[in-house]
C-alpha cells in the first residue's frame, strides 16, 4: 500500500480488535493500525496462552490489510514454554497463522533480541517500525537515539526506505503541546536523511483514563490535542517530511485490563471534529445492576445534532440499534467496539480530507479552524 493517512494504536483485546475488523474497505485502505498486546494478568501468567489468544484475535478479526504488530505488553525477557523469547515466539506464531505484518520494537527493550528480530523482519518482508517514546527524543538523547536507529537498522539489513518511525507520546497531560512540537522538530533536523524513512508517525492521546470528572448522567467534551499537534507539525515540516497522524482512539494509553469492578460506569464515547464527547451514565453494577441505561445513553447520542446517522459506520449502526431497543443493551466490551469503530472511521476520513485541503491552504494559520468541522 502507499503510505497510510492514519495509524490508530489499538489494544490487543477482543472487542478493540473487532472494531478494526468492522471497518469498511474504504477506511481500511487508508489506515495501518498498530495492534499491541496487553500486559499479562499476574493471576494468569500463562505466556503461551496469552500470545496465542492475541494472534488468533488478529487472524480471525483482522485477516486482511496492512498492519503493525507490537508485543509491547510482554516483559522484554519473558519466554514461552519452549524457552523462546515471548516476542519472537509471538511473531513466529503470527507468521505460522499466515498473517503477515510489520514488526514493531522499541530501543529501550531487550538488546539481545535484535539478531533474532533480523530473521523475523526478513521472513515477514514488511519492513520494520521503531517505536520511540518521549524520553528517546529528549534533547540530550537525540543523537544517541539516531545512532541506535541507524545501528539497529544496519544490524537487520534494512535501508531507511523500509523503516518506519513511530513517535509515540502516549497520554498528553494538557492541551499545551509546544514542548512536544519542539522535540519532534529538533529530532527531525538532527538527521538530514530523515526524509528517506518510509513513514514517520506522530501519535498521542487525550482520551480520559476514567469518566470520574464527567458529571454523572451528563455529557462532557475533551479536546483532541493530538489532532492539533499533528496539524501544526504538518505545516511546520517540509513537503518531504510530513508526519502521519496517530492516536489511541478513545482508549487511554495506560488502560489496565484488570476487568470490571463494581464501581465502573456506563459510557459512550463519540468523536466529532476535534473533540471526543463523553456521554456518561452511572454505575453498572453498584448500587444495583443496570445495563439498560445504555438504551438511554444511545438515545442521547442519536438525538445529538452531531450524530452521523446509522449508515456512517458499524459503530453508528450499533448506537442507533440500541437507541431503538432493537437488541440487548450491550456491555463495556461491545461499547468499546462501537466507540472505537466510529472513532477510527471518523479519524481516517477526517485526516484524509484534511491532508488534501492542507496542501492547497494559502494560509496555514487557517488550519486550526478546519479541525473543528464536524
Amino acid at each position: 500500500m502507499k503510505s497510510p493517512v492514519y495509524v490508530p494504536i489499538v489494544k490487543g483485546k477482543l472487542y478493540d480488535v473487532m472494531a478494526v475488523g468492522a471497518l469498511s474497505s474504504q477506511e481500511r485502505n487508508i489506515t495501518k493500525p498498530l495492534i499491541e498486546t496487553m500486559p499479562i494478568n499476574p493471576k494468569k501468567p500463562a505466556i503461551d496462552e496469552h500470545v496465542h489468544k492475541f494472534c488468533q484475535y488478529i487472524r480471525k478479526h483482522v485477516p486482511l490489510g496492512e498492519l503493525f504488530v507490537d508485543f509491547y505488553g510482554l516483559m522484554p525477557d519473558a519466554c514461552a514454554s519452549d524457552g523462546t523469547n515471548a516476542t519472537i515466539f509471538g511473531y513466529q506464531l503470527l507468521k505460522g497463522l499466515g498473517r503477515y505484518a510489520t514488526p514493531v520494537y522499541g530501543l529501550e527493550r531487550n538488546d539481545e533480541l535484535w539478531i533474532s528480530l533480523k530473521d523475523v523482519v526478513a521472513s515477514f518482508n514488511k519492513g520494520f517500525a521503531f517505536r520511540l517514546r518521549r524520553d528517546d527524543l529528549a534533547e540530550d538523547l537525540v543523537d544517541e537515539t539516531w545512532s541506535s536507529i541507524v545501528e539497529r537498522s544496519a544490524q537487520m539489513g534494512l535501508k531507511e526506505e523500509a523503516v518506519d518511525l513511530i513517535l509515540d507520546f502516549a497520554s498528553l497531560p494538557d492541551a499545551d503541546t509546544a514542548g512536544i512540537e519542539e522535540a519532534v522538530i529538533s529530532f527531525f533536523f538532527h538527521n538530514p536523511r530523515v526524509r528517506r524513512y518510509r513513514n514517520i508517525v506522530v501519535a498521542a492521546s487525550s482520551a480520559l483514563r476514567t469518566v470520574g470528572d464527567v458529571e454523572k448522567d451528563g455529557v462532557s467534551e475533551v479536546l483532541r490535542s493530538e489532532l492539533h499537534l499533528w496539524s501544526r507539525l504538518w505545516h511546520d515540516m517540509p513537503d518531504d517530511v510530513k508526519p502521519i497522524y496517530g492516536d489511541y482512539g478513545v482508549i487511554h494509553p495506560d488502560f489496565s485490563d484488570i476487568g470490571p469492578n463494581k464501581y465502573m460506569n456506563a459510557k459512550i464515547r463519540y468523536t466529532v471534529g476535534d473533540k471526543i464527547v463523553y456521554f456518561r451514565g452511572h454505575g453498572l453494577l453498584h448500587p444495583v445492576k443496570d445495563y439498560n441505561q445504555y438504551y438511554d445513553l444511545a438515545k442521547k447520542v442519536v438525538t445529538d445534532i452531531r450524530y452521523r446517522t446509522r449508515k456512517y459506520s458499524f459503530g453508528d449502526s450499533y448506537i442507533d440499534d440500541c437507541a431503538r431497543k432493537l437488541g440487548k443493551p450491550g456491555a463495556p466490551g461491545t461499547w468499546v467496539r462501537a466507540d472505537m469503530n466510529h472513532h477510527v472511521t471518523y479519524a481516517a476520513e477526517q485526516v484524509d480530507r484534511l491532508v488534501k485541503v492542507f496542501s492547497s491552504l494559502p494560509n496555514p494559520a487557517d488550519a486550526a479552524a478546519l479541525l473543528t468541522a464536524v
